[in-house]
């Protein structure tokens, strides 16, 4: 099972430190690169705005995206040195970074470097204990996934005796959450071949930078009058000029960030996932429409909750080439469900609705409809206090995802301040469960264990 935590609440070991990176000549490589035709998508666009926006206060400079695992056995640091550089070279959006230009529409451009000129090396650093590992790493990912002048991400292990700790971290602009549960199975694929074993044959790949230039081309001349922005303008009159709340209060105000945690529930059993499958085909519906109406009707019953509003994370490989991709292939659409009378089948109607509605909503990039609303009518989207971030992902038949629990597999960050709750409801084979990252406050602990227990209880009742 995929986990969830801060770097500083990962165990790991004591070892000796080794860091992944760039050989001379590739060093001599990046020095020599210049900037390209290529520009970020939307969704780089206005992170690296961020990212510049707060480099003077420091703000951004612990926003990394970080995973983690264990591998068994004697490590070879020189043969993960080469599955790194054979991996940075099947993805493009590893091999470049962004520059300022104010001559380019978007202020960024891209640089690349090419294939042959990316290549990684092993570096010892010396012994490390095991209470020291969480602060290093942070150390040399606060730099090392910095993607403004420079390439962005950072690879460090931890190698002890009868077994390693690999780390890996990348700036937003490099991934999306979905590119990360595909880089373990492509990275161990990588290492287990470089060290001997059986040969690995992962399929083509295209590169993210130009499904970028693909989209902002298609979305060039866009204005109030497209279709999205209607669903949008709906979404937001409908709830008090915000996007989305979650239904059970924080203790939380807005403008006034708190630290946030992770927070782990389970769900539903494997079993009980597959006899709410059964359920939900007996009833006409799916089983994502009832865990949507049941979080809903969880807050109905613990808050007197009229409606469920969220931002729903959608995918946007829409070609067998981006399916296995690394990049930021996500959008946002705003979901509205009712929650006003009606049982957990009625309500879970009401979200297969609401769903359908919100995907004409998501033609747009999110990021481009924040940029026309704020440029044409004033209202700055991207800064509203109150949203909430709401997705069900089903993860049984991702490469690797059967392995993760025994590799220990961790999803880790450096920490954030927020006022919002985001919450991923995930399945695997042993069990559904919910990942989220919320306020650290006595409020939303209490509260989102409420909501989230009540939510099993309403779906149990149907098995």
């Amino acid at each position: 099972m995929m986990r969830m935590s801060r770097i500083n609440d990962r165990a790991s070991i004591a070892g000796t430190y080794v860091a992944f990176e760039p050989t001379p000549a590739m060093e001599a490589a990046i020095a020599a690169a210049t900037p390209g035709s290529r520009q970020p998508s939307f969704m780089q666009a206005a992170h690296l705005d961020l990212r510049s926006a707060t480099s003077g206060s420091g703000e951004q400079d612990d926003i990394w995206l970080g995973f983690t695992y264990r591998i068994p056995g004697r490590f070879d640091a020189e043969a993960m040195a080469r599955a790194v550089t054979r991996w940075t070279r099947r993805h493009g959006v590893m091999r470049g970074w962004f520059v300022p230009d104010a001559d380019r529409e978007t202020g960024w451009a891209r640089v690349d470097l090419d294939e042959d000129e990316t290549a990684f090396v092993a570096r010892d650093e010396g012994s490390i204990a095991a209470e020291d590992v969480s602060d290093r790493i942070s150390d040399d990912f606060r730099p090392g996934c910095n993607p403004l002048g420079r390439l962005g991400y950072c690879l460090r292990a931890v190698v002890g005796e009868d077994e390693t700790i690999f780390y890996l971290g990348l700036d937003h602009s490099y991934t999306d959450g979905f590119s990360f549960f595909l880089v373990y199975f492509e990275l161990e694929a990588l290492y287990r071949e470089e060290t001997g074993g059986e040969a690995t044959e992962l399929p083509p790949v295209g590169d993210f930078m130009d499904f970028a230039q693909t989209e902002r081309e298609r979305f060039r001349e866009v204005d109030l009058s497209h279709p999205a922005l209607q669903g949008w303008a709906q979404f937001w009159f409908a709830g008090d000029e915000e996007l989305g709340r979650f239904p059970m209060p924080l203790g939380t105000t807005v403008g006034q960030p708190v630290e946030l945690e992770h927070h782990h529930h389970d769900l539903l059993t494997g079993e009980e996932a597959l006899a709410l499958d059964a359920a939900a085909e007996r009833l006409g519906t799916r089983t994502t429409q009832l865990v949507y109406a049941a979080i809903g009707l969880a807050g109905r019953d613990l808050s007197g909750a009229t409606s469920l509003r969220f931002l729903n994370p959608v995918h946007t490989r829409d070609a067998p080439e981006w399916l296995l991709s690394a990049g930021w292939f996500i959008n946002v659409m705003p979901v509205h469900i009712d929650l006003e009378g009606g049982d957990l089948v009625e309500v879970a109607g009401r979200a297969r609705q609401a769903f359908r509605t919100a995907r004409g909503a998501s033609q747009l990039p999110a990021a481009k409809i924040y940029d026309v609303v704020e440029q044409t009518l004033g209202v700055p989207l991207s800064q509203v206090g109150e949203r909430f971030m709401l997705s069900y992902m089903d993860l049984r038949h991702l490469p690797g995802a059967t392995t993760w629990g025994d590799a220990d597999t961790v999803l880790v960050s450096r920490g954030a301040r927020d006022t919002n709750v985001t919450s991923w409801v995930m399945r695997e084979d042993p069990m559904m469960y919910i990942l989220s990252i919320r306020p650290e406050t006595d409020e939303a602990r209490e509260n989102m264990a409420r909501l989230y227990t009540r939510a099993g209880e309403i779906l149990r009742s149907l098995i």
